[in-house]
């Protein structure tokens, strides 16, 4: 008597006939990837919004602190805050593009 757990897995891994069912299979299939696509994009941005409001909240927390450094202690306040907002700029224009800056040639 044959087991059937071994019928089971030969009906597994069985290679499908080919017919109207394989169109239904790669339909599916493609449904399944694209649903997974969505909710990959949907926890990134989640958590990538998260992460922003959190570094938000600590340049707000810091900022009278670091404004006091560059109005108070520095007397040429634009020399030292260009270099600032650049790296803020990159640092938004890769998270926003999520793209990586080349290193090198």
């Amino acid at each position: 008597m044959p087991d059937p757990i071994d019928q089971a897995l030969e009906k597994l891994l069985a290679y499908p006939e080919t017919g109207s069912g394989g169109d239904l299979f790669v339909v599916d299939v493609m449904k399944k990837v694209q649903a997974e696509r969505r909710r990959r994009r949907l926890i990134l941005a989640l958590f990538g919004g998260i992460g922003a409001l959190f570094g938000l909240a600590g340049a707000v927390m810091l900022s009278g602190s670091i404004s006091h450094v560059f109005t108070e202690l520095l007397p040429n306040r634009l020399l030292f805050q260009l270099p600032l907002f650049a790296a803020g700029a990159v640092a938004f224009y890769v998270w926003a593009m999520n793209d990586d800056l080349p290193l090198g040639t």
